[in-house]
């Protein structure tokens, strides 16, 4: 009944919910479909703030099976996270017995986190289930080397080596499991201390069993970072890769500096996450709900009371019992281990950084149901029943209220679909079904590893040639006679491009859910040579101006001579694309004395990366002129620029010299 309860909150509309892909999720989709269709075989992906690569290669598997959608990633979290379920019933029934660890398989099945997460198409999904399944076959060659080595004959050493031996593919299995962890997540990097500190636990209470086991988990150790050098001496390589992990240090920085106040917040409110305030990022998590719902927070709370108790209760001579004992101490360390990345970074995206403790958070309030069940069955008889139908009607609860949380009230949320881009899903939607040719898409993420890289894993039309831009700031118009142009309420075109627009003719208004915020979906259908006759009788040709090759300048547009200090100038620019440049920004300067910038907007709303010969568009730029300005004549100057890690490289004028075109004067007046 768990599992397949498991099975039914993982897989049920799984393709919908959640309502479209987040830029992380897509991002694994294109890089999983590399692997398949370009042969790509990273150790480390370079791409977003970087990230470690066996969930994308798991997915790639699956995508080599029914091709490149973004239902491959979900299936993929989906099964890790039913077989974390199984994974955790079988190392808590061994580490504990059978009904702690019916339970901790129930709250991970039933509960919000586990459930989430599990739908969620994110490399995180995976961290937890190969931490349990090295714990699983660790756990499994302790016992068995242990029964064996009180049945074995000779003497200690004689038995300690043959054991080792006879065991070694339990602990190498559990090596590999842990090495795996880490091409999962960054948290693995503090999880694998685990397994010493087993070994400083057992130097304190049972020496005699530390001997047993110090060279079965020194097995466990050297085999998972073999496992890891190809990513260790990437890293090392690489040492600038992972942006990521200096932004989440940052708290440690200002501890190195003296300032322990970021730290302390932070701990705080990653403690808080188990029961009273969690993660406020609507994207993975209802704002601000804790880990735990208030009985299972309770429950908490006894079951970690009772793991400390069986940890530091006095020492008795029978191994068995420390072994037992060592259960309810991993169990801690573990939770530790787990929690300890947002007691460093606070409880921002704690649903993802917390993820290495899912599995055993959930073993606490196991632990104290059957604690208490155990008393009650001991104190009155006849009380099975009552106690079985008692933790079938709490597990039943929190079923039903993870039910409804998640696919009533998350799902449904206008700002849920918002981060998963619910409405360019819409969009890709239509195009898979009716487009053809150039398909303009309007969205407020162009850049190529955001809406681009969902259209990638959710449109499926060979038709349709995609361009994109933000029409807040642009105005796209491909190379084709004609074109579909789609534009969303998200990016409506500004009234100092308005004029640009009065040719387009919208064919058909899609207007989404009442409640969603980014509606409607406005699909257009533009000639070509009918609006470029309508922008030449706006804007002011020149002798165009060739760019690195990439792009030329033909023309701009003013919306005024003159300005005061304070007011934001408009001004337009037309570019025709040559070949693409990723990382492209185009600067206009208002030049003052020796031609340093009074005032300037740096901006691009066509991702370079995305050009297309033979594309043209128009960016709009808004220059505030500052309140210090002096009046006088200056010089309005544009240039086009790559940018890269030292700034931004700008691209040579080919037909005249220099980098940067002045086109007109601005005459700044007085207030």
């Amino acid at each position: 009944m768990v599992l397949l309860t498991a099975v039914v909150l993982r897989f049920y509309h799984l393709a919908s919910i959640p309502p479209g892909l987040t830029h992380d999720e897509a991002d694994h989709g294109i890089t999983a479909w590399r692997i398949v269709a370009d042969r790509v075989r990273d150790v480390y992906f370079t791409i977003g703030y970087g990230r470690e690569p066996l969930y994308d290669y798991v997915t790639a598997v699956v995508m080599r099976v029914i091709g490149p959608t973004y239902l491959a990633g979900r299936l993929v979290s989906a099964y890790a996270g039913v077989l974390l379920v199984a994974g955790m019933y079988r190392w808590a029934k061994d580490a504990f017995n059978a009904p702690i660890a019916l339970f901790t398989a129930a709250g991970i099945a039933i509960s919000f986190w586990p459930v989430a997460t599990s739908r969620q198409m994110l490399r995180s999904e995976l961290l937890p289930l190969f931490f349990v399944l090295a714990l699983v076959w660790y756990w499994k060659g302790i016992k068995k080397f242990n029964a064996k080595a009180h049945r074995s004959k000779g003497t200690k050493k004689e038995k300690d080596s043959s054991l080792i031996i006879y065991h070694s593919s339990f602990f190498f299995i559990a090596g590999l499991f842990l090495g795996f962890t880490f091409y999962t997540y960054i948290p693995s990097r503090v999880m694998w201390g685990v397994f010493p500190a087993l070994l400083l636990y057992l130097m304190m209470v049972d020496r005699d069993l530390l001997q047993k086991v110090w060279r079965p988990t020194a097995v466990t150790l050297i085999v998972a970072f073999i496992v890891g050098i190809p990513l260790w001496q990437y890293l090392l390589t690489h040492p600038t890769t992972e942006v990521r992990i200096d932004e989440l240090s940052a708290p440690l920085t200002a501890v190195a500096q003296g300032n322990l106040q970021p730290l302390l917040t932070n701990i705080l409110d990653g403690i808080k996450t188990i029961s009273f305030v969690g993660d406020w990022s609507v994207r993975y998590n209802i704002p601000d709900m804790p880990f735990l719902p208030p009985v299972m927070s309770f429950l908490f709370i006894i079951g970690l009371l009772i793991a400390l108790w069986h940890t530091l209760r006095p020492r008795t001579n029978h191994s068995s019992f420390t072994i037992h004992r060592s259960s309810f101490f991993i169990a801690i360390t573990w939770f530790i281990a787990g929690l300890s990345p947002i007691l460093v970074t606070g409880r921002e995206w704690s649903f993802t950084q917390a993820i290495g403790m899912q599995p055993v958070l959930y073993l606490f309030p196991a632990l104290a149901i059957s604690d208490v069940a155990s008393r009650i069955s001991g104190r009155f008889r006849n009380s099975q029943f009552a106690i079985q139908t008692g933790v079938f009607v709490l597990f039943l609860g929190i079923a039903t209220q993870t039910y409804v949380n998640y696919f009533e009230r998350w799902a449904n949320d206008p700002a849920v679909r918002v981060q998963y881009e619910s409405t360019m899903m819409t969009a890709m939607a239509w195009i898979t079904e009716y487009g053809s040719g150039a398909t303009a898409v309007s969205t407020i993420t162009p850049d190529p590893y955001h809406t681009p890289a969902l259209a990638q894993m959710t449109m499926h039309n060979e038709n349709a040639n995609l361009h994109w831009f933000d029409a807040r700031g642009s105005l796209l118009l491909p190379s084709a006679p004609q074109s579909t142009i789609i534009i969303p309420g998200f990016t409506p075109i500004p009234e100092a491009m308005a004029d640009y627009w009065t040719t387009a003719v919208a064919h058909e208004v899609i207007p989404l859910r009442q409640t969603d915020a980014d509606r409607p979906l406005t699909i257009y259908h533009v000639d070509r040579d009918q609006m470029l006759i309508d922008w030449q009788t706006q804007i002011i040709g020149i002798d165009g101006l060739n760019f690195g090759d990439a792009a030329t300048l033909i023309a701009y547009d003013l919306s005024q001579n003159e300005a005061r200090p304070g007011d934001v100038v408009a001004m337009t620019t037309w570019w025709e694309v040559q070949r693409p440049l990723p990382d492209a920004l185009i600067f206009t300067h208002i030049q003052g004395q020796n031609g340093v910038p009074i005032a300037q907007a740096d901006q691009i709303h066509v991702p370079g990366a995305t050009w297309q010969t033979g594309d043209i568009f128009i960016q709009l730029h808004q220059i505030t002129i500052p309140n210090d300005a002096v009046a006088g004549d200056y010089p309005i100057a544009v240039g086009l620029c790559q940018r890269t890690s030292d700034g931004c490289l700008r691209q040579p004028i080919i037909n005249q010299t220099g980098d940067i075109a002045p086109l007109t004067t601005l005459t700044i007046i007085e207030p």
